[in-house]
């Protein structure tokens, strides 16, 4: 790492001020308060930290919970270790602590990954800025720190480094881990399985020279799978909507959130089409090791959770249908409100993403494999459908390392690179400013109208609880930036080939 940094002295100054603000962010008290605890995800991850061993026998754990134990588990045996009493204090603490070497290990990785693919400097730093000074390693991971988010990150630009110096036994090795770190990584060992058994070749679907055939009847299905789906369950949605909790659905807006968030499913099927161009099944693929390894660790994983939630009676899982649901309900709750939530997370990375959508795409049908392209098609259909944008974290190392595959010949001028990592730094910690009694909050609650903006300083951030006030605020930033961004960018040589 300190070679690598070597070679691009200019990233001095930038990383300094990253580790600054990095010390300032975990030094600081401005955490989710201890009394609200018991409200959101941090009482299930204490209680296991408190009775990791117990639960194994006395309780068990919910399938929600299962894909994420393992750093509660580590969490617990570091307390029995150095005797710590389990309190909330120490375990918030020593959560920060994890949350910072999480940080630490995911950029050792990435300037390894870095030295291997040769990135410029310029590219170095821009990746460096959307991986790392963003609003969920700042600022998230600091006001939430007992959360299993971070370390699903870590875990997923580990996967992308072993991957990517092809070796198979640390990948698998990690893959089996990460199962009990972040949910997605089921998704992950799918695209392994399937990118087995597919390749892309002259003998597949030709599909570029025959790409309306596949695009208009693909984006048809679509379109009646919405309108089915909402027909069928108007009256759920309608309840959902009157709920406190989702007073931010703007249901008269439904006619153009649905014509807006078609047009983006169009484009992205079309993309997508052109990225599976030469598409055919090898048979062959089904015995590889990678498919077989695959196969067993998902065998591993639901059988463990089978044993872990069997006596389980505490909370309800969320059945597919619900998730289903939800993830309708988002899409539809206001106007391209999944770019609003992404945009909140990972800045500018979103304005990118978008705009050299071209070059990212193309560099991907050249250049990536069976597995990539999957993880390409899955990391899109989330970024569409989902506004919590924790729930492609674990994709996120993968997507922005083929962006920077790219634009790698874009003439990023330090100017423009300085007001990237300015504009990152300062959208990581920006919060808005809610100097309100504490009895504000609690009054807020007792009247059900906690998922009001301002009452709150949390859900206001996050996906399907971002209210529409909040929603209209963020989109009109979010579009302003996203202008200026394109007029600057336009001035890069490399733009109009790419």
């Amino acid at each position: 790492m300190l070679k690598t940094l070597k070679k691009i002295p200019s990233a001095y100054y930038i990383i300094g001020v990253f580790l600054l603000c990095l010390a300032y962010a975990f030094l600081s008290n401005d955490r989710l308060p201890f009394k609200y605890v018991d409200i959101f995800d941090e009482k299930s991850y204490i209680g296991i930290v408190k009775n990791f061993s117990k639960s194994f026998s006395e309780q068990s754990f919910n399938p929600y919970y299962v894909s994420r134990l393992l750093m509660p588990g580590i969490a617990h045996f570091i307390h029995r270790l150095f005797g710590i009493t389990f309190t909330l204090q120490t375990i918030q603490g020593l959560f920060i602590l994890l949350n910072g070497l999480a940080i630490f290990i995911s950029l050792f990785f990435y300037y390894k990954i870095v030295r291997i693919k040769g990135y410029s400097k310029n590219i170095t730093i821009l990746g460096f800025c959307f991986l790392f000074v963003n609003f969920f390693v700042l600022k998230l991971s600091n006001y939430y720190p007992i959360l299993m988010d971070l370390f699903g990150f870590t875990s997923g630009i580990m996967l992308y480094y072993y991957y990517t110096i092809n070796s198979r036994i640390a990948f698998l090795i990690m893959l089996m881990v990460s199962m009990f770190i972040f949910p997605t990584t089921f998704l992950i060992a799918i695209s392994l399985m399937a990118s087995s058994v597919i390749s892309f070749n002259e003998k597949g679907l030709a599909i570029g020279k025959n790409l309306n055939k596949y695009l208009y009847p693909t984006f048809a299905l679509c379109i009646l799978f919405e309108i089915f789906y909402l027909y069928l369950n108007y009256k759920q949605f309608l309840v959902a909507a009157n709920k406190d909790y989702t007073v931010q659905s703007a249901l008269f807006l439904i006619p153009v959130t649905f014509i807006l968030l078609n047009l983006f499913i169009f484009f992205t099927i079309r993309y997508i089409l052109k990225l599976l161009d030469g598409f055919n099944i090898t048979r062959k693929g089904f015995v590889s090791p990678y498919f077989i390894f695959s196969l067993v660790t998902l065998i591993v994983f639901f059988t463990v959770s089978k044993f872990l939630t069997v006596n389980f009676k505490d909370v309800k899982p969320l059945s597919s249908g619900e998730f289903l649901f939800n993830l309708m309900f988002q899409a539809f709750s206001f106007p391209l409100k999944f770019l609003i939530t992404h945009f909140i997370y990972y800045g500018l990375f979103v304005v990118f993403i978008i705009y050299y959508r071209k070059a990212f795409f193309s560099c991907a049908a050249k250049n990536a494999d069976s597995f990539m392209k999957i993880i390409i098609i899955l990391f899109s259909v989330f970024f569409i459908l989902g506004t919590e944008t924790r729930q492609f974290l674990q994709f996120f190392p993968f997507i922005v390392f083929i962006l920077l595959d790219g634009i790698k010949k874009v003439d990023f001028s330090k100017y423009q690179l300085i007001g990237i990592f300015t504009f990152q730094l300062i959208w990581s910690r920006f919060w808005y400013t809610i100097n309100v009694p504490e009895g504000f909050l609690d009054n807020a609650l007792l009247e059900k109208n906690f998922f009001e903006f301002p009452s709150q300083r949390y859900f206001q951030f996050q996906g399907p609880w971002l209210s529409t006030k909040n929603s209209l605020i963020y989109g009109v930033i979010f579009i302003i930036i996203f202008i200026t961004v394109a007029l600057i960018l336009k001035k890069n040589s490399f733009n109009n080939k790419a």
